[in-house]
């Protein structure tokens, strides 16, 4: 079990960073893509693969939870009280909490903050010469759209996330009489 859960800790982070790889490919292949696909569709494809980006960190982040709380909860079964703060910190016998100083909430804001950054750069050379997007909705008008709408779908997104570890936590702990 034990080899299970670290295993199942390394996927996650291999999934990180292949979204990361893919995330970088999307920004060459858009920037190149660009005067075939508008700036509108660019600004579309780079916002919302931005917000996709930010919910596969949060998911990745609920994994890499779940599973450090289950190895702590293994470890807790062999480990003596006084190995804590001695063999390892002292924090790892207590719940891992879902929001970290770690780079899965790094990501989650790194996703459509350099989309939104990205598609904010291309916008004005298209906005100049007045041409607009799909339907003749504007470029801006197209941006503006995805970034609420993502924004929206991807903060319930993350709070349907954190729902579901706290859920995990309430369901799976024990009291120790």
């Amino acid at each position: 079990m034990y080899d299970a859960f670290w295993s199942n800790i390394s996927r996650a982070e291999d999934a990180t960073w292949k979204m990361i790889a893919a995330y970088s490919a999307l920004i060459a292949g858009v920037t190149i893509a660009r005067p075939l696909i508008t700036t509108a569709g660019a600004v579309f494809l780079l916002v919302a693969l931005g917000y996709i980006g930010s919910c596969l960190a949060t998911n990745s982040n609920l994994w890499f939870r779940r599973n450090l709380t289950l190895i702590g909860r293994l470890e807790s079964n062999f480990l003596l009280e006084s190995d804590y703060g001695r063999l390892i910190p002292q924090t790892w016998k207590e719940n891992r909490k879902f929001w970290s100083v770690e780079y899965w909430t790094l990501l989650f804001f790194a996703y459509p903050v350099v989309s939104i950054t990205a598609s904010l750069i291309l916008l004005p050379a298209d906005e100049a010469r007045g041409v607009t997007g799909l339907l003749g909705i504007s470029s801006t008008d197209i941006f503006i759209w995805t970034v609420l709408i993502g924004a929206v779908c991807t903060t319930t997104y993350a709070l349907a996330q954190w729902k579901s570890y706290k859920d995990f936590l309430k369901k799976t702990t024990t009291k120790k009489s």
